[in-house]
């Protein structure tokens, strides 16, 4: 079993109240926290952006990731390739060496749901479609540090793409497509944050096939720390026109991770 076959994930919700728009003053960037250091001008330094939001991610001592993708077209029937609907949350408990991930696909008006819990001695993993349940179980060495390896490639989605995680000629989650630019200062549940935004997308997706309008949002804290992302593509695909919401919410931080429910039952399918 692969621990790392989950980070391939999108998504996000939250709640932002819109606090209203900068200015430029005196030639500095708009908006709030003008000399920070992932900011380019009215613009982001994206490699900044993500080894800071990572780094105050390991600084609290977790975070979870919860993203949604939500799919549509226009065709009577499933175009193809196609992505459907999905959820992906994963959680990071690095002071307990704790994963707990859970992804639910629904495709044909049936719902797959994916489950993982890993500590530093085992790998425990759940599979429910439709009444049917399965499990697996994998002995891991025990090692430390495992869980903050897996966090810090998890905590770029929809930041950056983790080298390796796509193809070299598909290339569609990271901002630097995006190139956003300033637009409001915000507040994201009760902390100042920067909004940026952006209406053209420069990459390619598998879904739709062609971009043809886009638009992504990004919230950002002055520590770096990225609460919330919005994507939209939308384009002809296989014949017809389909869109793709992605939302991706970093929240949590410092959250606890504990044994879920089905464990024992886990264990006890999974014993020789």
């Amino acid at each position: 079993m692969d621990r790392r076959r989950f980070l391939a994930s999108l998504g996000l919700m939250s709640t932002v109240t819109l606090a209203g728009c900068g200015d430029v003053l005196d030639g500095e960037p708009a908006g709030p926290f003008p000399n920070a250091d992932w900011r380019d001008g009215d613009g982001l330094d994206v490699e900044t952006l993500a080894t800071s939001h990572i780094d105050a991610a390991v600084d609290a001592g977790g975070v979870t990731l919860y993203s949604t993708a939500r799919t549509g077209h226009d065709g009577e029937s499933e175009p193809s390739p196609w992505l459907p609907d999905q959820t992906y949350e994963s959680r990071y408990d690095l002071a307990n060496e704790r994963q707990l991930l859970r992804q639910a696909v629904t495709e044909s008006d049936e719902t797959e749901v994916t489950e993982l819990y890993v500590t530093p001695e085992e790998a425990l993993f759940r599979e429910q479609l439709g009444s049917e349940v399965t499990y697996d179980r994998q002995p891991l060495d025990g090692s430390a540090g495992t869980t903050e390896e897996t966090m810090r490639v998890d905590a770029l989605v929809g930041i950056r793409v983790p080298q390796g995680s796509a193809g070299d000629d598909v290339v569609y989650e990271g901002l630097e497509n995006w190139e956003p630019t300033f637009e409001a200062s915000v507040d994201v549940d009760d902390e100042p944050a920067a909004r940026f935004a952006a209406d053209s997308f420069d990459g390619s997706r598998p879904v739709p096939a062609t971009v043809e309008t886009a638009s992504a949002t990004v919230d950002i804290l002055e520590s770096g720390f990225v609460p919330r992302i919005e994507q939209r593509w939308e384009g002809s695909h296989d014949g017809t026109t389909a869109s793709v919401d992605v939302d991706i919410e970093y929240r949590d931080r410092g959250v606890s991770v504990s044994e879920p429910d089905w464990v024992e039952e886990a264990r006890t399918e999974t014993t020789d």
